[in-house]
Parts: C-alpha cells; sequence; structure tokens
C-alpha cells in the first residue's frame, strides 16, 4: 500500500511539473510566434506590431496559445486552495482576452466570438489583460515564493516586481499620453512581451526545467 501511495505521488509530482512547464513554454512562445507570425503574412496592416493583441486580426497565435494557457490555468490544481482560485481567475481572465478582441485596425465594427461594438470589445480585452497580469504576478512573486529554495524565491520576486514595475511604469505612459506625450507606438508589444516572458520564465524555473542550484 505504500508503494502505491508513494508512486501516486510520484506521478502527481511529475504531473504537476510538466503542467508547470507546459504553460511557461506557452507564455514564452506567445510573442515569439506572434511576432514571427506576422512577419509572414502579406497585405498586413502597418499598425500590426504595436501589439500582440492586434494579431489576433492577422496569426492564429494569441487566440490558441493564449487559450491553450487559459484552458491549462483553469485545470491546475494546488494543494492549497488560495493558488486553485487565483489560477482559475487567471484562466478566466484569459479567455477574457481571447474572446474580447481589441480595437483592430480594420475599421471592423463588431468583432470577437460574440460581435460586441469594437468599443466594448476593446474595454473588456484590456481590462482582462491587465488583471491578468496582474494575477499571474501575484501568483509569481506572493504565492511561488512560499517554498524552501531561497534562489528560486529569488528569481519569482525578480520576475514578479518586474512585471509590477513595468506595469506601472506602462500606466503611468498611457496617462501621460492623454495629456499628450508622444510615446512608440510599438513600445505596448515590447510591454506585453516582456511580460510574458518573465510569466513564462518564472513557470519553467516553478517547473524545475530551470535549475539554478
Amino acid at each position: 500500500m505504500d508503494e502505491q501511495l508513494k508512486e501516486k505521488v510520484r506521478v502527481k509530482a511529475m504531473s504537476s511539473l510538466l503542467h508547470r512547464n507546459v504553460l511557461g513554454a506557452l507564455g514564452m512562445l506567445l510573442p515569439v510566434f506572434s511576432i514571427i507570425g506576422g512577419l509572414f503574412v502579406r497585405n498586413k496592416p502597418e499598425s500590426w506590431w504595436y501589439s500582440i493583441s492586434v494579431t489576433y486580426y492577422i496569426t492564429p497565435a494569441l487566440p490558441i496559445i493564449l487559450g491553450s494557457c487559459g484552458i491549462f490555468l483553469l485545470c491546475y490544481r494546488s494543494y492549497e486552495k488560495i493558488d486553485t482560485i487565483i489560477n482559475v481567475l487567471s484562466g478566466i481572465f484569459a479567455f477574457g482576452v481571447v474572446l474580447f478582441p481589441c480595437a483592430n485596425p480594420y475599421g471592423i465594427g463588431r468583432v470577437g466570438y460574440f460581435q460586441l461594438p469594437v468599443g466594448v470589445s476593446d474595454i473588456i480585452h484590456c481590462a482582462s489583460a491587465m488583471i491578468l497580469f496582474a494575477l499571474l504576478a501575484f501568483n509569481i512573486g506572493w504565492l511561488f515564493t512560499r517554498g524552501q529554495n531561497d534562489l528560486n524565491n529569488k528569481i519569482y520576486r525578480i520576475c514578479s516586481y518586474s512585471m509590477i514595475a513595468i506595469m506601472g511604469l506602462f500606466f503611468v505612459v498611457i496617462i501621460a499620453g492623454f495629456f499628450g506625450l508622444n510615446y512608440p507606438k510599438w513600445l505596448t508589444m515590447v510591454v506585453e512581451a516582456a511580460l510574458l516572458l518573465l510569466f513564462g520564465f518564472a513557470w519553467l524555473v516553478k517547473g524545475k526545467l530551470f535549475r539554478f542550484n
């Protein structure tokens, strides 16, 4: 009986590590595939590279990869209830980003699976994205760090605090933009890519694909 229990624990642990690594890989691959996919699309609008969200209209990378992330987050179960709640909420808001596209460069009036007016869809999309990244940063910086590995905990905090700093600075830039500040249109793409790479890297460390000790 003890051997069977040990085997079940071992299998569950391996499944959990695989789950984490898949999530991390998806997070890091999303900006890569979105950008590379966009490069090979003909007759694309000039503004396609302003945001990963805009690539929704020219490549399937965002709905497929982020949708997969959403599924994995919804299915992720931990020993602590708070972890499960945060991951489920993250999965819900990931689908909010996918199901409600941002404003588009084609002038399409109704977008997404629910064919909402583009202005309404864009608001839901942006709100979902902000909440999603906030939840991911909280998960990495405050829930991942309960382990005993001090080095990994430092890595998690660096990733989380960097995500928070990037989001904070970007928010300030956006607000300043309403008061006349001119900033590069591609800045949104850079911010999104940085946040996704930090998220993915932290999960790959959590999944022990990257080991630093």
